[in-house]
């Protein structure tokens, strides 16, 4: 949708997402659903419907328009991103356009047009707003919960084994309640130390298995499963996976050395867009618990 880089992590520190990382989504969605399904059993739309929840996968998503709407504030509009985003939308199913008009004025023609989801975003935020329900969905809230899914299934089953979670920032906590609620035991690392223990001391006052004060090393050196959503590039190597290592990588850039990336590709969940938007998009169907709130 936005800017010449999409705020991607959800922090001002992380690293924003570039035109030419989502230039070839729409040209790709059925080879990316084909090497999903080798990866998790699931295609994007199977994957997104199971993260939103029970019953998502029944439902007629042709009922539903959906439009993404440029907008020019802050940094700018990226080159491709609505159109990217409207191409996942209708890849699942939805009748998904890009307003003619930039900004409030492609806000108020989506309502016009009796849109049913409208998809937005400036440098610090990205939803999903459903006009009939008022629901509202954070892109971060969706991607955690979209990338969970996607462990899970490369797992079989996350309940009591050891998962390294890098990154306690809003992606990392989102995550982090998330797997904490599969029963994961998760090893918490962060540079921030004061932010990775917090989010420890949280997770462990809702009774939740959470442990942090491991080095990067030690704590890759426990577990193959990996939920990684820094925004640390290369950090890393070879040395520290192999060919069982399953990681599901939702920060931007990949924080894997060529040599890493070549033991753990066929283990690997990374993409610039598509899993956080399908997963949105699933998210804003449901009913509001609270009309107006943001999931």
């Amino acid at each position: 949708m936005i800017r010449n880089r999409l705020h991607r992590g959800r922090d001002s520190t992380m690293t924003r997402l570039l035109s030419e990382d989502i230039q070839a989504i729409p040209a790709t969605l059925n080879s990316y659903d084909l090497v999903l399904k080798e990866k998790t059993g699931l295609s994007l739309k199977g994957l997104a419907a199971l993260a939103a929840g029970t019953g998502y996968s029944k439902l007629d998503l042709k009922e539903y328009r959906v439009a993404a709407v440029p907008f020019t504030a802050g940094q700018g509009t990226i080159e491709g991103f609505c159109e990217s985003v409207a191409a996942i939308a209708g890849h699942l199913g939805f009748k998904a356009t890009v307003t003619a008009s930039p900004d409030v004025a492609g806000l108020a023609e989506a309502y016009q047009c009796g849109i049913d989801i409208i998809l937005l975003a400036d440098d610090d935020i990205f939803i999903a707003v459903n006009t009939k329900t008022l629901q509202v969905v954070d892109n971060t809230f969706a991607t955690a919960k979209g990338y969970v899914a996607s462990l899970q299934q490369m797992a079989g089953s996350l309940t009591d084994r050891e998962v390294m979670l890098i990154g306690a920032g809003r992606l990392g906590a989102d995550a982090a309640k998330e797997l904490a609620a599969l029963g994961v035991i998760l090893l918490i690392h962060d540079t921030d130390k004061s932010a990775e223990k917090a989010l420890t001391e949280k997770l462990a006052a809702q009774n939740y298995k959470a442990f942090c004060g491991f080095s990067l090393e030690r704590a890759l050196g426990r577990t193959g499963l990996i939920f990684d959503a820094s925004s640390g590039r290369e950090f890393i190597d070879g040395r520290q996976v192999d060919h069982n290592t399953l990681i599901a990588a939702p920060g931007i850039p990949l924080g894997l050395t060529d040599e890493a990336l070549s033991k753990v590709r066929e283990n690997l969940i990374h993409d610039p867009l598509q899993i956080g938007v399908a997963t949105m998009l699933y998210l804003s169907l449901a009913k509001p618990v609270k009309k107006g709130d943001i999931r």
